[in-house]
């Protein structure tokens, strides 16, 4: 939904940083390979999940708004809890990211993960209903 405002180019450091954050932990699941793969598919972007080594910098450069940020931060916490929960390590990188970013008011990163927590268990919910 929010990811038809961006640029293909903006995607593309979208990817490359879930990818990195997707391998914080060190293992990245069958969810999180799933997600990277889908959103692959939907912005036509490579799938390589081989984005250790990116230039982190230069790829929050692409990132040129509030709302793209607000937007990568909703999908970096989207991707981190693909595996069941939001990690430290995964958090730690997060918070980095947002930093980095200019985005340094921790009630706006508390908002954001209530956002994907809710739109988590708003898909649960639903499921659940259908199966009845």
């Amino acid at each position: 939904m929010f990811l038809d405002r961006l640029s293909k180019e903006q995607h593309q450091a979208i990817f490359d940083l879930a990818a990195n954050l997707a391998a914080a932990d060190n293992e990245i699941s069958e969810e999180e390979v799933q997600y990277l793969k889908d959103f692959s598919t939907a912005y036509g972007i490579e799938f390589d999940l081989n984005k250790s080594d990116i230039d982190i910098i230069e790829t929050l450069s692409k990132l040129t708004s509030k709302e793209v940020r607000i937007i990568t931060l909703q999908q970096l916490i989207k991707i981190s809890y693909k595996d069941g929960h939001f990690g430290e390590e995964e958090q730690d990188k997060v918070f980095l990211i947002a930093q980095k970013m200019g985005l340094n008011d921790p009630e706006l990163i508390i908002r954001i993960e209530k956002w994907v927590r809710q739109g988590f268990d708003w898909l649960y919910e639903g499921e659940q209903m259908l199966k009845h």
